[in-house]
């Protein structure tokens, strides 16, 4: 029986995030920080440090810190320019940033499609959405699976318009031998605490054009160019010494979280191959030519052949125990109120921007609608382990079979 219904779940005991355990060295550097009272980065070394790290990491020349991972996309799309009637598209199927950050920059989000076999924005559907108002295309390397880069850049050259790329969920993805944050125009990238490394909270941006980074540091910290001499607009976006100094910290034990990973997803998809077999669900795979860096596995359940809908399944699952069940993302984002209602930043705008002067309509995607329709996705940390990847395929299998019409 299964356990939502009463029966013995596969887990007593749940699969839950656990805590890293900080070296003796990093606590010493944390005391270090308090004593000085140095807990800002304009007067600290932390953030500074971990920024050098990043650019080298990622293979560019510029990374700069900030507070999230919304407002790395928001300063990137501002150090380019976007602003008030301008378009910038991006995916449906994704965490809202990647869109309110366009909305953020007073300029109007629009959505193309997805490809079927990555999740990841389809090239040729972002081709059929550029308007003589294309400013940008935010490209989102979802779950840590990078997108088709070489089409977006060739994009860029053939319209005259920018590429930022969202590496929120993909810290040391590789696109044909390339850092996911070194391809495009500007990156942005996200060190919540479900991501790759994590300050708690943070951000950052990054490139290789010296305008951009430039541009990108003054409007990070108030436009000001020197002490109250303001010459742009700007934010307060600066990152705190302490996160600057747990992110250097594991930044530095990236390649071993990643082993870590990538050891769970491996026993993982061993032990969902045989409902990939029986066509219960569907995993999708990497492509030859990426290093995939999971933050997710996105599994693809075939909704046709089960008794309930995916939402059942993932209540099931939970109470199986597999705490690091989600799904991402349950609707499409142009289907929120957010998007329909076009309320924004109030009066309508940006989709009333009197410099836009345009009306928008968002259709369904069905690229898009048939993923959130069945997507389970399951959260990759370091701390898993080879015996609770072999527990989730365990409930997997407990909760199809059963559900199997």
């Amino acid at each position: 029986m299964l356990a939502i219904f009463g029966g013995k779940p596969v887990r007593e005991r749940p699969i839950a995030a656990r805590p890293l355990v900080y070296s003796p060295e990093i606590i010493k550097d944390i005391e270090e920080v308090l004593r000085s009272g140095a807990l800002v980065s304009t007067h600290g070394k932390w953030v500074k440090a971990f920024e050098e790290e990043l650019a080298k990491f990622v293979g560019v020349k510029y990374a700069y810190a900030t507070t999230s991972g919304t407002t790395a996309l928001h300063l990137a799309l501002k150090a380019l320019g976007v602003g008030p009637g301008d378009e910038v598209i991006t995916t449906p199927f994704t965490f809202a940033a990647s869109a309110t950050a366009v909305l953020h920059a007073n300029a109007v989000p629009v959505f193309a499609d997805i490809d079927r076999e990555t999740l990841n924005l389809d090239p040729a559907s972002v081709e059929s959405k550029i308007t003589d108002k294309t400013k940008a295309v935010v490209v989102v390397h979802l779950a840590g699976h990078p997108a088709e880069m070489d089409a977006f850049m060739k994009l860029a050259d053939r319209y005259g318009i920018y590429i930022v790329e969202d590496v929120a969920q993909a810290l040391g993805a590789e696109y044909r031998g390339r850092r996911a944050g070194s391809m495009g125009h500007m990156s942005a990238f996200s060190f919540y605490a479900t991501k790759h490394i994590t300050g708690g909270e943070g951000g950052a941006v990054a490139t290789d054009v010296a305008a951009y980074a430039e541009r990108a540091r003054l409007i990070r910290a108030h436009g000001e160019t020197e002490k109250y001499w303001y010459e742009i607009l700007g934010y307060n976006y600066r990152m705190t010494e302490l996160q600057g100094l747990l992110l250097y910290h594991e930044l530095r034990r990236f390649d071993e979280f990643q082993r870590a990973r990538e050891e769970y997803v491996k026993a993982l998809l061993d032990g969902l191959s045989g409902l990939e077999g029986e066509g219960l669900l569907a995993v999708p795979r990497p492509k030859p030519y990426v290093k995939h860096s999971w933050h997710l596995v996105q599994v693809l359940l075939s909704v046709e052949r089960l008794s309930k809908p995916r939402d059942f399944v993932v209540d099931a699952l939970r109470s199986e125990g597999i705490g690091n069940v989600s799904v991402a993302y349950p609707v499409p984002l142009y289907r929120t109120p957010l998007f329909q209602r076009m309320e924004g930043h109030g009066r309508g705008c940006p989709w009333s921007c009197p410099f836009y002067g345009r009306k928008v309509s968002y259709e369904r995607l069905p690229n898009a609608e048939w993923a959130a329709e069945r997507v389970v996705s399951l959260l990759v940390l370091p701390n898993l382990t080879a015996e609770d990847a072999a527990d989730t395929a365990k409930a997997f299998e407990k909760v199809l079979r059963e559900l199997r019409r």
